[in-house]
């Protein structure tokens, strides 16, 4: 088949990590998540924390502090308190995002691969061999599956629902130009509302080989 990577995007409480596993299993690809983080922290000589906080969108106070590091002529009032200062990355967090771009694309090329998440929907547009793939489904059934795994109340489970949709919403606007959650942005769109694992991989399999 011509699909040599699926790049899959979900949204927490969708199955999407327990379905990407079953793919590349039934695939015979790799599965890849925090490897990309990993193998992004080794290239940047980072800790991976450092690398995985680059992929939220950077406080006010974290790009001063960026900008302040990267720039030899500082005043000599922001050296009155050098603390932020020397806790502070050796690259921003775009250079690291960068690292990250840089991965994905080395596992993309290589092939046969599941990548989940790292924005890989966004990063590998426009290939010809990469199936972009959303895992989605309604608050109310991705709440009930964080209720029962994580043993939140109702409320706390659709308050972390809605906040991390609206965090990557606003991370793959603001550095992809993304709309993270428009159909147009994917090739397949799979609602796991009334589908279990096994019929979302079955779905996703058969599209991937049909391309």
């Amino acid at each position: 088949m011509n699909t040599k990577v699926i790049a899959i995007a979900r949204q927490v409480g969708s199955l999407g990590e327990d379905i990407a596993r079953e793919l590349a299993s039934r695939l015979d690809y790799r599965y890849v998540d925090y490897q990309i983080v990993q193998d992004a922290s080794q290239e940047a000589g980072a800790s991976p924390e450092a690398v995985s906080e680059a992929e939220r969108s950077p406080s006010l106070l974290t790009r001063i502090l960026e900008t302040l590091a990267r720039n030899p002529s500082m005043p000599e009032a922001v050296w009155a308190n050098p603390a932020p200062l020397a806790e502070s990355p050796m690259y921003t967090s775009t250079d690291y995002r960068r690292f990250i771009e840089r991965v994905i694309i080395d596992i993309a090329d290589q092939g046969n691969a599941v990548i989940v998440g790292h924005a890989g929907q966004a990063v590998l547009k426009g290939r010809p061999d990469v199936m972009r793939t959303l895992i989605c489904g309604s608050v109310a059934g991705r709440a009930r599956r964080i209720m029962a795994n994580m043993g939140m109340e109702e409320k706390e489970a659709r308050a972390v629902a809605e906040r991390t949709d609206q965090e990557r919403i606003i991370y793959l606007d603001r550095f992809y130009e993304t709309a993270w959650m428009s159909p147009s942005t994917y090739d397949l769109c799979v609602n796991t509302d009334h589908l279990n694992v096994d019929q979302a991989v079955d779905l996703i399999e058969h599209a991937a080989r049909l391309r």
